[in-house]
């Protein structure tokens, strides 16, 4: 379920089919190599492999997957990947 402002729900009813929005943080960086701070200020560094509303499922490398609940992250950062590289 998606909540939506009047202001969008009067645009909505006016244009009948919702506005295209980019794309949010998170799923922009699934499958990127992801640097993730910890609330307790410990380095996670490994690939996105996918998430959820509270889950963040993390591929640290050798056959390990790790699951990282959104709560315990302080900062999140990846690099952009250009398209053809």
């Amino acid at each position: 379920m998606m909540f939506l402002d009047k202001g969008e729900e009067e645009e909505k009813k006016e244009t009948g089919k919702e506005a295209a929005k980019p794309k949010q943080f998170i799923p922009r960086a699934v499958g990127q190599k992801v640097t993730i701070r910890l609330m307790d200020g410990r380095p996670l560094i490994a690939k996105l492999e996918s998430h959820n509303n509270y889950e963040l499922l993390l591929d640290v490398g050798k056959g390990k997957k790790i699951i990282v609940f959104k709560h315990a992250i302080s900062t999140m950062e990846y690099e952009v990947q250009e398209e053809g590289r």
